[in-house]
C-alpha cells in the first residue's frame, strides 16, 4: 500500500484543526485527503465517493464522531466498502475507548496529535480498509462465478434452469429412440410476487421452500423437478409405458399446492397456482426442449387468463 494512494477524509468543526490535519499528512506524503466541517456534511460526501480512511472529532455539534462512525459501518454495508475510522479524542479513559471500538472505530489519536504518530496510525487504519475491500472484491468475485456454475436453486434445493432442460433434454431422447411419453408440466405461482411484497423475502423464500417439497411427495425418484424461473416449476416424467403418462399425476400436484395454507413466520398463507402440461409420444413429431417448454407455458397463460383450476393440457 502507498500513502499517495489512500483517499482520506478529514471531520471537524474547527476549521484551523482541519487544515493543520491537512497540511500535516501532506508532508508526511498523503496527497489526497479533503476536509469538511461537520458529520451530516461528510456523509454526503462519502455517499457520492466513499473513502479509504476517516479522521474524524469525537466531540462535534449535530452528530459526533461516535454517531458518524455508526452510520458510517451503515452506509459501508449498503455499498460492500471498508472505511478505516480514526477518531480525535481528548478522551483517553478505558471505558470510552472501550465504547469506541464497539461502535467500529479503527483506532483513535489523543489530541493534540503529533505529526509522526497521527501519519502512522492514518497508515495503519489505511492498511486495514485495503485489506478488507480485497476481500470484499474477492468475495464478491466468487459469489459471481458461483452463482453463475451452481446448478442448485439455493432456497428450494431443486435443479436451475439449465440442469433442468439438459435432463428432460434427456427424456426426450429416451421417448423418441425407445418409445413411451415423457410428461412436461409447469407448475406456476399466481401470486408470489404479492407475498413477497407484502410479507418479505424470507416469507417468499419459505413458500417456495414447502412447495417444493409438496411437489416432491408426488413425483418418483427418477422424475424431474426444477426451480425453473422466480414463480415457476417444471416437473417432467418419463413413462416407458403411455398407458402411464396421465394427467391426473400433475393433477394431485396442483390439488395438494393449492389446498392447504403454508406455515410461515408471519403466520398461515394462502397462496395460488396454476398448472398446464404436454405430452410427447414416440410417434409425434419431434420436438427441442425449448419448443415443448414454450408450448407448455402457452397453454398455462390460456388457463390463468381464463381462470381454469384445473391442469390445462
Amino acid at each position: 500500500m502507498i500513502r499517495d494512494s489512500l483517499t482520506i477524509l478529514v471531520v471537524d468543526d474547527m476549521k484551523f484543526s482541519c487544515e493543520f490535519i491537512r497540511r500535516a499528512l501532506k508532508k508526511e506524503g498523503y496527497s489526497s485527503v479533503d476536509v469538511v466541517n461537520s458529520a451530516p456534511e461528510a456523509l454526503i460526501r462519502l455517499e457520492e465517493h466513499p473513502v479509504d480512511v476517516v479522521l474524524a472529532d469525537w466531540l462535534m455539534p449535530e452528530m459526533d464522531g461516535l454517531e458518524l462512525s455508526r452510520k458510517i459501518r451503515q452506509l459501508d454495508e449498503e455499498n460492500h466498502h471498508y472505511t478505516g475510522i480514526v477518531l480525535l479524542t481528548a478522551k483517553d479513559d478505558i471505558s470510552s475507548i472501550r465504547t469506541a471500538f464497539e461502535e467500529g472505530v479503527d483506532d483513535y489519536i489523543v489530541k493534540p496529535p503529533n505529526q509522526v504518530e497521527l501519519a502512522a496510525r492514518i497508515y495503519s487504519a489505511g492498511r486495514v480498509a485495503t485489506m478488507q475491500n480485497d476481500l470484499l472484491i474477492s468475495t464478491q468475485t466468487l459469489h459471481k462465478l458461483f452463482e453463475t456454475k451452481c446448478t442448485v436453486d439455493r432456497i428450494t434445493g431443486l435443479s436451475r434452469l439449465e440442469g433442468t432442460v439438459n435432463r428432460l433434454a434427456d427424456f426426450l431422447s429416451q421417448t423418441h429412440s425407445r418409445g413411451g411419453a415423457t410428461c412436461c408440466a409447469i407448475l406456476k405461482i399466481t401470486d408470489i410476487e404479492k407475498v413477497g411484497a407484502t410479507y418479505g423475502q424470507k416469507v417468499q423464500d419459505q413458500i417456495m421452500d414447502s412447495i417444493s417439497t409438496r411437489i416432491c411427495r408426488h413425483v418418483r425418484p427418477m422424475d424431474l423437478v426444477g426451480h425453473a424461473k422466480a414463480d415457476e416449476f417444471l416437473i417432467a416424467m418419463y413413462n416407458d409405458n403411455t398407458d402411464n403418462a396421465r394427467c391426473r399425476n400433475f393433477k394431485r400436484i396442483l390439488h395438494d399446492i393449492n389446498r392447504r395454507a403454508y406455515k410461515t413466520t408471519s403466520g398461515f398463507i394462502t397462496i395460488h397456482c396454476a398448472m398446464a402440461m404436454s405430452i410427447t409420444h414416440k410417434d409425434d413429431q419431434e420436438q427441442d426442449v425449448k419448443d415443448l417448454i414454450t408450448i407448455t407455458r402457452e397453454k398455462l397463460h390460456q388457463s390463468i387468463e381464463t381462470g381454469f383450476e384445473e391442469v390445462a393440457t
